[in-house]
C-alpha cells in the first residue's frame, strides 16, 4: 500500500459517560496531530454526538452487532475503522504529546500493542492472571501483556485478528477462567488480546513506553509532560487532576463545545480510587 489513508480512533458505547470523555481525550488529541479523529459508538452516543458535538470527531461509525456485548466492544473497532491503518486510543485518556509515530509500527506489523511480548521464563500478574499460568492453561509460548489504550493497526488484517481475539474471548477465556474472577481476577480484553497474540507473535509498540504508568503519576506535570499519553488507570492526585480538568475546560472552550462540568471524569476517578483500595486488599491477602 503506497499512500494509506491514516486516522485515529476511539470508543464510546453503552454510556454517555464514555463520550463524554471521548470527547476531552479527541480535543487533546487535536493539538498533536493532523490526522481525522474518528468515534465508534452505538446508536444512542451517535445520536448525542451528532447533535451536540457535531464539530468534533470527522466520522461516526456504528459498531458491529457481534461486538456490542461486555467487554468485547474494543474488538470491533477494526471493522469499524473509515482508513487503512489507524491508531487506537481509549476515551479515558488525555494525549499530552505528539502520537504519529505509532503508525511506523505499521511498515513492520500487522498491529502493534502498547506492551511487552513473555515467555515461560517470565512470570507477571494482568489483571490478578498469573502470565505463566495463562500460557498453561491455553498452551502458548509467548503472552502479550498488553494496555489497549493504544495499538496501532492495518484494517484489512486487523479484522481477522480481533475477531480471533473475540472468539478467544467467548470460547476460550470467559469458561476457562471463570473460577478465577472468584478470587479478584478481571476478565477484560486484555485477556484475549494477550492469548491471541501470544499465538501470532503479535509485537508491541516499540519502547520507550508511550504511557504513563501509576507509579509515575506522583510525578507527572500536565503542562511539562514526558510521555504522550496518560490513561486513567490508576487514581491521579489531587492537584494534577485538578489541573488536567482545567486544561480539558478550556479546550472545550477554544474549541466552541459545550462544557457539562468534569463530573464524567470524577467519576472515573472515584471509581479507580475504589479499584485501588480493592487491589491493596488483595494484595495484602496475597491472593494476587
Amino acid at each position: 500500500m503506497s499512500d494509506p489513508t491514516r486516522g485515529y480512533l476511539t470508543l464510546a458505547s453503552g454510556s454517555a459517560r464514555y463520550l463524554e470523555m471521548g470527547v476531552d481525550m479527541a480535543l487533546s488529541l487535536r493539538e498533536h496531530t493532523g490526522h481525522p479523529i474518528g468515534l465508534v459508538c452505538d446508536e444512542e452516543i451517535a445520536e448525542i454526538t451528532m447533535t451536540t458535538y457535531p464539530t468534533v470527531f470527522d466520522e461516526v461509525t456504528p459498531i458491529g452487532a457481534d461486538f456490542r456485548k461486555g467487554r468485547t466492544r474494543k474488538y470491533g473497532v477494526a471493522e469499524a475503522c473509515a482508513w487503512d491503518e489507524a491508531v487506537f486510543v481509549d476515551a479515558d485518556c488525555m494525549v499530552l504529546g505528539a502520537l504519529d509515530h505509532a503508525f511506523d509500527a505499521l511498515a513492520a506489523a500487522p498491529m502493534a500493542f502498547l506492551g511487552e511480548i513473555l515467555s515461560r521464563d517470565d512470570d507477571e500478574i494482568h489483571h490478578g492472571f498469573s502470565t505463566r499460568q495463562l500460557m498453561r492453561t491455553f498452551e502458548l509460548d509467548h503472552y502479550l501483556k498488553t494496555n489497549s489504550g493504544l495499538f496501532a493497526f492495518r484494517k484489512a488484517e486487523a479484522e481477522e485478528i480481533m475477531r480471533a481475539c473475540l472468539r478467544c474471548f467467548l470460547s476460550e477465556a470467559r469458561p476457562k477462567l471463570r473460577l478465577s474472577l472468584l478470587r479478584g481476577a478481571w476478565l477484560g480484553d486484555e485477556i484475549a488480546i494477550g492469548i491471541v497474540g501470544g499465538r501470532r507473535k503479535l509485537q508491541p509498540l516499540p519502547k520507550p513506553a508511550e504511557m504513563y504508568w501509576p507509579s509515575e503519576f506522583a510525578s507527572l506535570d500536565p503542562e511539562r509532560p514526558t510521555k504522550p499519553l496518560l490513561h486513567f488507570i490508576w487514581p491521579l492526585p489531587t492537584r494534577t487532576f485538578t489541573k488536567l480538568m482545567r486544561m480539558a475546560e478550556d479546550r472545550r472552550e477554544a474549541a466552541g463545545v459545550p462544557w457539562p462540568g468534569a463530573g464524567h471524569w470524577v467519576v472515573e476517578q472515584t471509581k479507580l480510587k475504589r479499584m485501588a483500595r480493592r487491589r491493596r486488599w488483595l494484595e495484602r491477602l496475597r491472593i494476587w
